[in-house]
């Protein structure tokens, strides 16, 4: 309440010492809207006792009796005492029946767990991270153990079901045990369905990661964060005393980081709860836990998809090769937090490390080279092809150029261009004399071609000049007498 002194102290600061309104509201612990109000007025006017002309007084009692019949709620009441004549307010009603029946503030059970019993798991959101060429959510991945209150932590780029399996496995090896239970919310890796009154209805994929692993899952009510207590407040404790004011450059930066935090900070403090350090308690709590599976679980999705004309697979945006053979054929992808695998016909086709980035294409080489190959092989095919098309004597001149020269493809290209400028029956006609006088090579093809009017000699070969002919021309010695003179 205002009172003479405060409200002469407010028109003091505004007048002589010329603080605005929002400085005097801090100053004197006011709100603003306060200040505001008695700054209007020209004078002090006292605030009115409201107890002693109170418009519900009379009907006190008859609000107690209505109370104690049944909980009604603050409008019901309301309306009732309208009907009744009331004029008062809304407000009115509600303070008074505050007063007659306060607020019930919630009280929880403290939960003691014993070694090796229970683990509470649960994902935080912690701003971005760069990937690749843009950015990702970066969320963490958290376990704690209920007893010793060991904590694991890792960064994750997105909360998908591979990445919640993942984190389950580290966080067991990490432990050096599977603890009995493990208690979960309700996110769509763990649970389907968790309505009141009916079964819990769990993702098969972490119901059967959970029974090869030997741990029993527990999900949480439905908006009950509180059923899951000791990691909410260990989320809260990585993002107060570890995310905040931290920036990451990369996700291995962030989780190479975070490891050293857990290790010399996180699990070797004095723990509020149990006033000792959760590494101690956990060599007496490691006793109790189950044992690891001497096969690990598969913690990869599966996703059946087609394998593009490019030999390409899409997934997350990102495309990844595949050998030529798995071309526009269906496969199946893999994917694992760190890469992919590609299966056709449950051979695996192509390893890929997996990328977080958008749209970019990961390429593994050997494809490329085998691609490469097949387009090589199909090129001779074609060639070989189109040179026996243009005339019956092209498939000797293929036999004699392949036994005499290094390069016969060279040729072969050489002459299959001259039948675009001279036309197929010209160079087919041309082949076949070259066949009589036994040359065979395309140079004396397109000598012949270029000058048809030349007759070429029965007993000798063609004699076409060729660069390296200009190397063996002889010159007669110079005289150097002269330079005696």
């Amino acid at each position: 309440m205002i009172n003479r002194d405060i409200y002469y102290r407010i028109h003091y600061l505004h007048k002589h010492e010329a603080l605005s309104v929002d400085q005097i509201s801090e100053e004197l612990n006011l709100s603003r809207s306060t200040v505001q109000r008695r700054l209007k007025q020209d004078t002090f006017k006292e605030r009115k006792d409201r107890s002693c002309n109170n418009k519900l007084a009379k009907l006190e009692g008859y609000i107690d009796e209505l109370l104690k019949k049944h909980p009604y709620s603050v409008m019901q009441i309301f309306q009732m005492l309208s009907e009744d004549g009331f004029e008062g307010s809304y407000s009115t009603v509600k303070r008074y029946v505050l007063k007659v029946r306060p607020v019930q503030k919630k009280a929880y059970f403290k939960l003691n767990f014993l070694p090796g019993e229970a683990a509470q798991v649960d994902f935080g959101y912690c701003g971005k991270v760069p990937c690749e060429n843009t950015e990702r959510r970066l969320s963490v991945f958290v376990m704690v153990l209920c007893y010793s209150r060991y904590l694991f932590a890792e960064f994750i780029p997105c909360e998908r079901q591979e990445h919640f399996l993942s984190g389950h496995r580290n966080a067991v090896h990490d432990f050096g045990g599977v603890p009995a239970r493990v208690i979960v919310d309700n996110c769509k890796c763990a649970v389907l369905k968790n309505r009141r009154y009916e079964d819990v209805v769990f993702n098969p994929m972490y119901l059967d990661f959970s029974a090869q692993y030997g741990f029993n899952l527990d999900a949480c009510n439905p908006r009950s964060p509180f059923e899951k207590g000791i990691v909410e407040n260990a989320v809260g404790f990585i993002k107060k005393n570890f995310v905040s004011g931290r920036s990451f450059g990369s996700l291995a930066e962030a989780n190479t980081a975070l490891r050293s935090w857990l290790d010399n900070v996180a699990n070797v403090r004095i723990h509020s709860a149990t006033g000792r350090t959760p590494l101690e308690m956990l060599n007496e709590e490691r006793k109790k836990l189950g044992p690891l599976p001497l096969i690990e679980p598969d913690c990869a999705i599966i996703k059946h998809c087609r394998a593009d004309k490019r030999c390409r697979v899409w997934f997350d945006a990102n495309s990844y090769s595949v050998p030529s053979t798995c071309a526009q054929t269906p496969v199946n992808l893999k994917a694992f937090p760190a890469e992919i695998l590609i299966y056709r016909n449950e051979l695996c086709v192509a390893r890929h490390r997996r990328c977080y980035g958008r749209k970019m294409d990961i390429v593994d080489p050997d494809h490329q080279q085998e691609l490469r190959a097949v387009r090589k092989r199909i090129d001779e095919q074609n060639l070989v092809h189109d040179f026996l098309n243009i005339g019956t004597a092209a498939e000797q001149f293929m036999a004699e150029l392949e036994l005499r020269e290094l390069n016969a493809r060279r040729h072969m290209r050489i002459i299959l261009t001259l039948t675009e400028k001279y036309g197929r029956e010209a160079v087919a006609e041309t082949m076949q004399d070259m066949l009589h006088y036994k040359v065979f090579r395309a140079e004396y093809i397109e000598h012949r071609l270029m000058n048809p009017a030349q007759e070429t000699p029965a007993c000798s070969k063609l004699h076409v000049p060729k660069s390296g002919d200009l190397l063996n021309i002889k010159l007669k010695s110079p005289d150097l007498k002269i330079y005696n003179q």
